[in-house]
């Protein structure tokens, strides 16, 4: 009990720390299961690790939060900080025009500021322990039909990640992008191929990381400013007096 009751106050937590969108347009995916066959040999292995004491407290903590393990996943875009909900969904505003982007995942990135609260840019912390894939929507013109292609890509040397990246915050082994093709539509809310978890993705380590790092993140709403002879756009973030 008293484990549940820590995975429910972390859950909690990251329900009340999770951006809340408001736009027309939205860039949006879901997080399913990894379809898996039963293994013998893990189950045998498994089963010798509840025969230690110490072993049974973490492996309850996990089964507790694996319950519903593709929800409660962080990621990251321009800015914005969303936590994927019990089916699995994550959705931010689209901030950029073209219908091409890039996803990584990893466990750790690492903020480069300019001033206090205000980041330049985010980085990988470890090139290494990371994976990156890019996502594309086509046009196939002898099927008439739009599709996204989903590939591979190299991690960029510098380490700096884009801001119209998608950062998914987990180990890369617990995550899994088909590549290919899948079929879509052309429309200005992006609905992205659904992305696999696997069950062993450690949700309450990756958000104890995100919460030492939220408030590096904030929403920009849009002001506009009357001049004499015209209207001026701007940005304004919650931290502005």
């Amino acid at each position: 009990m008293k484990y549940k009751k820590i995975v429910n106050q972390v859950f909690i937590v990251s329900l009340l720390i999770s951006s809340k969108i408001y736009c027309d347009n939205i860039i949006t995916f879901f997080l399913k299961p990894y379809p898996q066959m039963s293994d013998p040999e893990k189950a045998l292995k498994k089963a010798k690790k509840f025969a230690r004491p110490e072993k049974y407290a973490k492996y309850t903590l996990r089964a507790a939060t694996n319950r519903y393990f593709t929800s409660g996943i962080f990621s990251s875009y321009m800015g914005y900080l969303d936590l994927s909900d019990l089916n699995g969904q994550i959705m931010f505003p689209r901030k950029h025009d073209k219908p091409n982007l890039n996803i990584v995942i990893t466990k750790h990135i690492f903020p480069v500021l300019m001033l206090e609260n205000t980041v330049h840019h985010w980085e990988l912390s470890d090139k290494s322990k990371a994976i990156m894939y890019n996502i594309q929507r086509k046009y196939d013109v002898l099927a008439k039909t739009y599709f996204w292609e989903t590939k591979k890509i190299n991690i960029p040397k510098d380490s700096i990640i884009s801001k119209d990246t998608i950062v998914i915050i987990a180990k890369p082994k617990y995550v899994y992008i088909p590549e290919g093709i899948t079929v879509t539509t052309k429309n200005p809310q992006l609905i992205l191929p659904d992305i696999y978890v696997k069950q062993g993705i450690n949700k309450v380590e990756n958000s104890l990381y995100v919460f030492g790092i939220k408030n590096l993140f904030t929403t920009l709403d849009e002001t506009y400013k009357k001049s004499k002879t015209k209207y001026s756009e701007q940005l304004k973030s919650e931290y502005t007096k």
